[in-house]
């Protein structure tokens, strides 16, 4: 009854996550089979020994077989219950490999699809590829034919200009006398038209002044016949807008110029200032009562504003003084804000153009304030160089702010300030006038105060240069020396560049030299060489005059080996001494450099001597020469 022990193989992990071939599966449903099959006559022996048990006693021998029996079904069972989870577990698999071979074989027909289709278009590829060959072989084939037909055609050319050259020179010969002949007698008819036309001149002239003369007295005698045929009433002479005079008082705010707005009143001012006293007193009489005391009402009110005038222009003018003598521009700003009680306004502002970076710059309570006037009244005043008259109650746009929005306002009056540059300086701003009536005067004391503005922004600029280029010039001095001393002139190159970073910060220098017809310099501890006079810095050594290129790479003649390259304008400046070209300074410069007025054309102010990188460049050539040559 005893059986040998099947004992079951050991899992191991290499042994659960192991693919199973679909014949090592058969084989271990075969085993199961058969393990099951033989369970059947173990069952069999098992009921005949619990029915032995039953009928007989057991004796310690049948005991321990029983035992050894029970031990051989547990072991058995225990087989039987591990076989069907492996076999569960292989058929699931099974089904796994074959989800997984059905998977791979619908990517492997997409695939080969997929490459069918790429070779096709490789394919196509290399059709067009082909054309595309077979055209610039064409095209090849044309651009040479016509190179040369090209050719032949300026062969043609050069010698129909060689016969149109010979032509001209035989023919010249020929009619020079005649030339000459003809130019004297043109010339003598040229003087004779000219003083014709200079005694017409003269004499339209004098006609001029004498039908202008007959102009003024005819007007005038039309003006004294229009007076004394009409009566002028008091609705008619008041200004019904403004409401400037009246015939029972004298405004307190009243201004001389808004008398003149009647005509009538205009013409009997002026009339009046011409008469001798006999012919006013004799005007007066023959007028009626009415005429008599609108007209002397007129002159009356017309010297009344004429002293008021006067004490206006006088301290105005004290006002102009204090201004000359400000010393800095945040004077300045205070200074103008100042004036805005003697011009009547709520407030005035003076905005300075910043030329680096293009804002208008104002100071007001120790605070900066930065506009653009890329449009609006501002840019209008700007590129017209004239004032513009906003005294209205319509809201206008004046400038943009810093962050680009746009200002409105209301009863503005601009005027720009002109100076000698190319670019207006800035521009005056006129707020809100407190009375109505004073427009005239805002325009007036405004063109007086924009020149006096532009003396000043003139002195305080120069000002402030002289004191920067003096200091500059202490530097120089005292590097000056220092150049003398170089021991070579690799020693001299370092020392120019220890004085420029003193002087330019930021710029870079290199120095060229020229020697038996060639070009060299020192880059890096080495030296590049130019067998022959070329690049930039030739054209410079060549014309031998200073050269500003905004963009140097772009030149034509640009060449890299020689010229320098930098994104930042590049200042060349050659070093000739007896008419001839010995080295060529190379400068980069920043906006700084460029120029330090605040109110000058960069590229005019280059050409100046005044100018800090013209002024270096004339200390090291200067040094050069002596130490050198």
């Amino acid at each position: 009854m005893s059986r040998k022990r099947i004992e079951a193989p050991p899992l191991t992990e290499r042994s659960q996550y192991r693919r199973i071939s679909q014949k090592s599966v058969d084989e271990l449903n075969q085993t199961l089979h058969a393990r099951i099959n033989s369970m059947v006559g173990l069952d069999e022996q098992l009921t005949s020994k619990i029915r032995q048990l039953q009928s007989a006693s057991l004796t310690p021998k049948d005991l321990s077989s029983i035992s050894l029996s029970l031990q051989d079904m547990v072991s058995t069972l225990q087989k039987v219950s591990y076989n069907e989870i492996m076999y569960n577990q292989l058929v699931r698999e099974n089904e796994k490999l074959k989800n997984d071979q059905s998977y791979l074989k619908a990517q492997l027909f997409k695939f080969n699809s997929l490459i069918q289709k790429m070779q096709k278009e490789h394919s196509v590829l290399l059709e067009k590829i082909r054309q595309q060959e077979m055209d610039i072989n064409n095209l090849n084939k044309r651009l040479i034919a016509e190179q040369k037909i090209n050719e032949e055609t300026s062969k043609k050319l050069r010698r129909s200009e060689q016969r149109v050259q010979i032509i001209l020179e035989s023919n010249i010969t020929l009619q020079k006398d005649q030339l000459k002949n003809n130019l004297i007698e043109a010339l003598s008819e040229n003087e004779h038209i000219k003083k014709d036309a200079i005694q017409k001149q003269k004499d339209y002239q004098k006609l001029q002044m004498t039908n202008n003369a007959l102009n003024q007295k005819l007007q005038r005698l039309n003006n004294r016949f229009y007076i004394s045929g009409k009566a002028q009433n008091e609705e008619e002479f008041i200004d019904q807008e403004k409401m400037v005079i009246t015939f029972t008082e004298i405004p307190k705010n009243f201004v001389f110029r808004h008398v003149f707005q009647n005509q009538e009143c205009k013409q009997f001012i002026q009339s009046a200032l011409e008469f001798s006293t006999e012919d006013f007193i004799l005007h007066i009489n023959q007028l009626n009562q009415e005429s008599k005391k609108m007209q002397l009402t007129w002159l009356f009110n017309h010297m009344v504003n004429y002293r008021e005038f006067s004490l206006a222009h006088n301290h105005f003018i004290i006002k102009l003084g204090q201004l000359i003598q400000l010393t800095n521009f945040d004077e300045m700003y205070s200074f103008i804000t100042t004036l805005s009680s003697f011009f009547k306004v709520s407030h005035m502002y003076l905005w300075l153009r910043d030329f680096q970076t293009g804002f208008f710059i104002n100071m007001c309570d120790g605070k900066q304030r930065k506009i653009m006037c890329t449009k609006g009244a501002f840019r209008d005043s700007l590129e017209s160089r004239e004032s513009v008259n906003k005294l209205t109650a319509h809201k206008h746009m004046m400038y943009q702010s810093d962050k680009g929005e746009d200002v409105f306002q209301d009863n503005t009056y601009i005027f720009p300030v002109i100076t000698d540059q190319a670019l207006p300086a800035g521009v005056i701003e006129f707020s809100h006038p407190t009375h109505s009536n004073n427009y005239s005067d805002i325009q007036y004391f405004a063109s007086i105060l924009g020149l006096f503005v532009k003396l000043t922004i003139q002195k305080i600029d120069e000002e402030i240069h002289q004191k920067f280029l003096l200091k500059q010039i202490d530097i120089l001095q005292t590097e000056f020396l220092k150049l003398m001393k170089a021991n070579d002139k690799f020693h001299f190159c370092e020392l120019v560049k220890v004085i420029q970073n003193k002087i330019l910060q930021l710029s870079t220098s290199e120095i060229v030299f020229v020697e038996d017809n060639s070009l060299w310099k020192y880059s890096n501890q080495n030296i590049k060489k130019l067998e022959n006079i070329a690049g930039v810095c030739g054209q410079v050594a060549i014309s031998q005059s200073p050269a500003y290129f905004a963009n140097i790479s772009k030149e034509l003649n640009y060449n890299e080996i020689i010229d320098m390259y930098s994104i930042a304008p590049i200042f060349i400046y050659p070093i000739v001494h007896k008419n001839k070209t010995h080295a060529i300074i190379q400068l980069s410069l920043t906006n700084k450099q460029i120029d330090k007025y605040r109110f000058k054309d960069p590229l005019i102010s280059l050409t100046q001597i005044s100018n800090q990188a013209r002024l270096f460049c004339d200390y090291v050539t200067t040094a050069y020469i002596n130490r050198f040559l």
